[in-house]
Order: structure tokens, then C-alpha cells, then sequence
């Protein structure tokens, strides 16, 4: 669950509706940012496309699907439980679910999403035998499904990488921080720009800012042109929670989607 608080509300996105935004922006992604080579491969082998890479975005959340089902409280933060203050060790095994359900539907999106996880600064430098087994089991599927895929260049297979970064962040950005906020104030992950955005930044950083609640400039845009986005979440009263408790408050609270246009 992505988690952010106002003074009488936890504004709260299932992770998997974070992804969706995701890959919604990814869909309108330059085609230029694609670099898709003519790959022959063999006939059982599914084809990289585009709608493959949108793919391996818009699911990259999936393994939360089961677990956003229904917030659970953090007492020690007095709040829902966000993914970042998540337990290490329950989240290694959604993600390792949910990159085996999407390898089922397409390698080449798991491929991304492995890359993606396994470099995660949390696991990849941790020294417990989990996040140990968890780096090697995926440096092994990613050698298993690089082995269907190897007309596909390292420079596109790093692109494709970090476009899913760029979008995750840009995702984030938009759950994180609210509408119209000035750029003084943002969540401290972005004040310099989407982590690994280089790529669609022109050397730099890619820079987004709010215009207005719903309006975001991204510099440069790696879009062609303007874009509109929708993103779906609940704005869960505070006082509700402490009459009835986090499942019920949210269980009864509406569904809302937020229309962000970037330009």
C-alpha cells in the first residue's frame, strides 16, 4: 500500500493501481525511448513489443495485489503500513510470486521486473540467507529467460530497465505528493529529480512539477506530447479508522480516481 497522510485522512493507492499508472505513462513513452531491435527468436519464444515492456510495467506491482486487499495498521507509526515500512522478508515472497506470475504471461516483462527487484538497495545489500537466496534464485531466472532473448542488447535490455524505474517514479511522485504541492515541499525522494531517469532526461535527471492539483510538467517530457493519466485511490478518514479500525474504515470507503494530466 502506498501511504500518504493529511491531517484528517490517509490518502491510501493499492500498489497494483500504482502500477497501472505506471503503465499507462509508459504506453506513451516516445517511441524513440523503445530501441527495439529485429530480434529472430524461436518460434515458442514470445516477441519483445512494445505492449511487451508496457507489460513489465504495469504489472510490476503485482505481487501486492493479495496483500493491499486490506490495509494493516503499523502501531509503532500509528498509521496503515506502507510498502517501504513493509517487513523485509513477507515482501521477498510477493515479489518472488509476482515475477512467477508474470513470467507466465510474458519472460521478457519478468526479465524487467527481476532486474528491477534484484538490484532493490534493501535486499541486494543484505547479508540475510533470504535476501541472499532471493538475489541468486532471480540472477538465475534472469540467466534462464536472457537465454530465449539473446539478439536483445544489453544497452536495450539496460533502457528498457530503466524505463520501468523512470515510470515507477513517476508513479510515486504523483501518490506521494499532493496535488499542486510546490517544489519545496516534495516527498524527499524526488526534490532532485525520478531516480534513473537519465536516460529520458537528456543526461540529467527527469524533472516533474506540479502547475496545478491536476497538472504536472515533466522536463523534458519523454511523452509525445500531452498525456492524461488517471490513478485510483481512497481517502480514508482518520476518525473513521478509530471508531471502527483500519479494515472496516477502508472496506467502507468509496473508491475515487484522480485525472493527472502531464504536459
Amino acid at each position: 500500500m502506498i501511504v500518504r497522510e493529511t491531517e484528517h485522512h490517509f490518502v491510501l493507492v493499492q500498489q497494483h493501481d500504482h502500477g497501472n499508472f505506471a503503465g499507462q505513462a509508459a504506453k506513451h513513452f516516445a517511441d524513440r525511448f523503445y530501441m527495439m531491435e529485429r530480434v529472430e527468436e524461436s518460434p515458442n519464444v514470445p516477441e519483445v513489443t512494445k505492449d511487451a515492456i508496457v507489460l513489465g510495467v504495469l504489472e510490476h506491482d503485482r505481487a501486492w495485489i493479495r496483500p493491499d486487499d486490506i490495509p494493516v495498521w503499523d502501531d509503532h507509526l500509528h498509521a496503515p503500513y506502507s510498502f517501504n515500512e513493509y517487513p523485509l522478508l513477507p515482501k521477498l515472497a510477493f515479489y518472488r510470486m509476482g515475477i512467477d506470475e508474470l513470467e507466465e504471461k510474458h519472460p521478457y516483462a519478468a526479465l524487467l521486473n527481476s532486474l528491477y527487484y534484484s538490484v532493490f538497495e534493501d535486499i541486494r545489500t543484505s547479508d540475510h540467507e533470504e535476501c541472499v537466496a532471493f538475489v541468486q534464485h532471480e540472477e538465475e531466472r534472469q540467466q534462464r529467460i536472457r537465454s530465449k532473448y539473446t539478439g536483445v542488447q544489453e544497452e536495450t535490455l539496460l533502457l528498457h530497465r530503466q524505463m520501468l524505474q523512470t515510470c515507477d517514479g513517476l508513479s510515486l511522485y504523483v501518490c506521494l505528493n499532493a496535488p499542486g504541492i510546490g517544489k519545496e515541499d516534495e516527498h524527499e525522494w524526488f526534490k532532485d529529480g525520478i531516480p534513473g531517469s537519465e536516460p529520458f532526461g537528456g543526461g540529467g535527471l527527469l524533472q516533474l512539477s506540479w502547475q496545478d492539483e491536476s497538472t504536472i510538467k515533466a522536463d523534458p517530457s519523454p511523452f509525445d506530447g500531452e498525456i492524461v493519466t488517471t490513478l485510483r485511490e481512497k481517502v480514508v478518514s482518520k476518525d473513521r479508522i478509530s471508531e471502527v479500525g483500519i479494515a472496516q474504515a477502508y472496506q467502507e470507503t468509496e473508491w475515487s480516481e484522480r485525472e493527472i494530466t502531464f504536459v
